[in-house]
């Protein structure tokens, strides 16, 4: 057999099959299990790197079950691209508030630093991904009519007011060293680096939302629906994009600033791998040739990717 047909059977075997699911399980458990280590281990309760920990095993949840339902669902080449838009304005959403918390706190030194660079250049590229590539309208307006991707965001910040706030107002003797900077005062510098956190850890939700109300609205499409190049070039920006991003948040950002903080390494090293095993599952599976995408009564199946963006303000 020749080396293009091993590839392709040790691709088909990994991203073909049930043994997909194994590796990012695997991941998320093992997220799990730093967190719980970490708890347990500690000679001082440390809860901003414990809360850390939590965040990133939450960000890989909806990652595997995105995965599961891209492998098990009746259509799932096309029902993802339709809502790369969505992912995109969550994570442009999470640089413009770690962008304006730089810039908001009067006492940052990173202001012209490395991570201020790198959020503006993240920040711009999504921006830029979004009006050139997706033909989406930089509108507020236009961003508000995603009820789901505003809901989340509204959602994030109420809960990081709520939570600097509850900081804030407790005792001083509860907290500890590392802690006592709580104690100064609520300000939007705070708030707005604590709501580009959480919105990281629900940013991949609209698209798990829609695969789920997807397959119940559109039960008569079959594998193979056909995915146009544009389509497939979309996909490839998308994931270029996303992987840069999670670049600097989980391998460059993590040994400029944790290095000494093994558990928190390890725990972002798993959710960069999750990452890039879903970037290749998804990516495989759409360059896969196509069957010809025809439904029983003889029609030609469309797909999602049919649906504009209009359609879509769910």
């Amino acid at each position: 057999m020749s080396p293009e047909g091993l590839v392709a059977q040790a691709q088909s075997f990994v991203h073909g099959s049930a043994c997909t699911l194994v590796l990012p399980s695997v991941l998320v458990a093992a997220s799990v299990l730093l967190l719980a280590y970490r708890g347990v281990t500690e000679e001082e309760h440390h809860l901003p790197l414990n809360g850390f920990l939590a965040n990133i095993m939450l960000q890989m949840f909806p990652l595997l079950a995105l995965k599961a339902k891209i492998y098990s669902c009746t259509d799932r080449v096309s029902l993802v691209p339709m809502v790369l838009v969505k992912t995109l304005l969550m994570h442009a959403t999470i640089g413009v508030a770690r962008v304006v918390s730089t810039v908001a706190d009067p006492h940052s030194e990173t202001i012209f630093g490395l991570p201020m660079l790198v959020d503006v250049v993240l920040l711009a590229s999504a921006l830029g991904l979004l009006k050139w590539e997706f033909g989406f309208t930089l509108s507020p307006v236009k961003w508000w009519s995603h009820v789901d991707v505003r809901n989340l965001v509204v959602l994030s910040v109420a809960c990081s007011v709520l939570i600097e706030a509850y900081f804030v107002v407790l005792p001083h003797s509860w907290l500890s060293a590392k802690m006592q900077f709580y104690k100064q005062r609520l300000d939007v510098s705070k708030i707005l680096f604590t709501t580009a956190n959480y919105i990281d850890i629900v940013a991949f939700m609209p698209v798990v939302w829609r695969l789920y109300q997807a397959e119940d609205e559109h039960e008569d499409y079959n594998i193979g629906t056909h995915v146009s190049t544009d389509a497939k070039r979309q996909v490839r920006l998308f994931f270029a994009f996303v992987v840069a991003f999670y670049m600097w948040d989980d391998v460059v950002d993590p040994i400029l600033t944790i290095m000494d903080e093994p558990v928190a390494m390890m725990a972002h090293a798993a959710h960069f791998m999750l990452l890039l095993d879903f970037a290749g599952f998804f990516t495989f599976q759409v360059a896969q040739p196509t069957s010809g995408g025809i439904k029983q009564s003889g029609e030609e199946v469309l797909g999602l990717l049919a649906q504009t963006d209009d359609d879509d303000n769910c």
